[in-house]
């Protein structure tokens, strides 16, 4: 009998993704597929649900082609997705609006705090307090009563991933609802109800099997079980193996998060008053994380505004440029707030900009003052966790902007801290929750055990402490100066 395969899907930021792994979490085949957000007015961030269908299936069909006959061994598919997002489907599940407002759509930033108003603080699940997924909820029950009245069920990216796959109305603790039952206070502040929500189960829960419809669109065997999974950052904590109280990792993908695994809830105040997203992780532990909005995007605006010739996703040629440029970037810093600035002080209004410029800046110093910028963007969350007795001795790193070496070794050397590179992502976390889920591993500590691979290590050079502590120094000056 061939080795049991796994099917990891992940609906990320900016494609969904599909990967097949073995049971030692070795990956055997993968591919992707984009999509676009669009940003209609200031504030909104919009996806199409058919693009993310779409993109899925142009994944799930290059993969089955690479897999060949081995898609036979298939016992299951475990799920991913990014949010908070909103999509009010009808009786049959069909989308009532072409858009879903992502988590990088800020519109309803009134709502929320008439929900915090009239509820307290509350776990805001996916978002942070301004960007709820039941914020949203109710921005549609204000804006567009019509279709919130025609709504059967209100759900988030993965729900509706899951319903069109297996046919039911279903999430898990870390998606959305941000704990193992729905805030009944606020959703009735929202006007809603939560039979009008999908039903909450355990994040391991086999939920149905894949439709035959499904199956044969995807190309994959009938019947396979499916497993809702966590959402992406559950997802790609656990593809590091952080399942311990203080673990730490980071994520250098579209935007940048901080997190910290916890064995015990953060207080709603304390999730409000830091600005931390916070949501139930795997049986016994919770997750707290801080956000930055611009990540690896602010490499990707760069190239493409900076660099003639550059082909969309080639950044060698930028980070081998970056590369010469001294630690410090010659006095140039870069504030890394093209989308707002994220934690530990939201503020929707801040912009980016580059500051010390001379007439002998050259382009690579400003390559890597980007890179430095968005490192100096996690030092801020980095001591803010630190203030709440968070202070790391390792930080677990991945995501597409982990895989330069350069920029590895700035954030390194700017938090001073060793890092550990895993070169997994959302997808081996989606597939080790399908593990548990089919029965292959008891619970998620053996299949940490036996899927996680050792990570690279960077450790900080000790020579640049004192560069990057002045240049931090700087950025933090010139940061509350324009921003006070």
């Amino acid at each position: 009998m061939d080795e049991p395969l796994l099917l990891g899907l992940d609906l990320g930021t900016t494609n969904a993704k599909a990967a097949v792994y073995d049971r030692q979490g070795s990956l055997v085949a993968e591919s992707s597929a984009a999509y676009a957000t669009d940003y209609p007015q200031p504030g909104w961030a919009e996806q199409r649900p058919a693009d993310w269908l779409r993109a899925l299936t142009t994944a799930c069909r290059q993969l089955m082609h690479q897999l060949g006959p081995r898609r036979q061994a298939l016992v299951g598919i475990g799920l991913a997705a990014h949010g908070p997002g909103l999509v009010l489907v009808d009786r049959q599940g069909q989308p009532l609006l072409d858009t879903s407002p992502t988590w990088q759509d800020t519109r309803c930033l009134a709502q929320a705090e008439h929900l915090l108003a009239v509820a307290g603080p509350y776990p805001t699940g996916m978002g942070l307090p301004h960007n709820t997924f039941l914020a949203k909820l109710l921005w549609v029950c204000e804006h567009n009563p019509a279709i919130a009245r025609r709504t059967h069920v209100a759900l988030g990216v993965k729900d509706y991933l899951a319903h069109w796959l297996t046919g039911e109305f279903v999430t898990e603790p870390s998606t959305n609802a941000g704990a193992q039952v729905w805030p009944q206070t606020v959703v009735a502040a929202c006007g809603w109800s939560v039979d009008r929500l999908a039903q909450v189960v355990a994040s391991t829960d086999q939920i149905g099997p894949l439709l035959p419809t499904r199956a044969e669109a995807l190309g994959l065997p009938v019947g396979l079980p499916v497993v809702i999974g966590l959402n992406d950052g559950a997802s790609a904590t656990l593809s590091m193996g952080a399942i311990q109280p203080h673990e730490m990792v980071l994520t250098l993908a579209t935007s940048g998060v901080l997190r910290v695994v916890l064995q015990d809830p953060i207080a709603p105040q304390t999730q409000l008053d830091h600005k931390l997203f916070a949501w139930p992780y795997v049986p016994g532990r919770s997750i707290a994380g801080g956000h930055i909005r611009l990540g690896a995007s602010a490499l990707s605006w760069f190239a493409d505004t900076h660099w003639t010739g550059h082909a969309d996703g080639d950044y060698i040629g930028v980070l081998a440029e970056a590369a010469t440029s001294p630690p410090g970037s010659r006095g140039v810093i870069f504030l890394p707030y093209l989308l707002g600035r994220g934690g530990p002080q939201a503020d929707d209004a801040a912009q980016g900009g580059f500051l010390g410029l001379t007439f002998a800046t050259t382009r690579a110093d400003l390559a890597r003052a980007v890179l430095e910028g968005v490192a100096f963007a996690f030092r801020e969350l980095l001591d803010d966790f630190a203030g709440m007795g968070y202070v790391p001795p390792l930080i677990r790193i991945s995501g597409g902007g982990a895989r330069s070496e350069l920029w590895r070794q700035i954030l390194a050397d700017v938090l001073n801290c060793p890092l550990a590179y895993f070169t997994a992502d959302s997808t081996l976390g989606a597939a080790m929750m399908a593990a548990v889920g089919v029965g292959i591993y008891a619970n998620c500590n053996p299949a940490v055990d036996a899927m996680v691979h050792a990570p690279e290590i960077t450790e900080p050079h000790l020579q640049h402490q004192a560069v990057y502590a002045d240049a931090y120094r700087h950025y933090q000056y010139l940061r509350d100066r324009l921003f006070a």
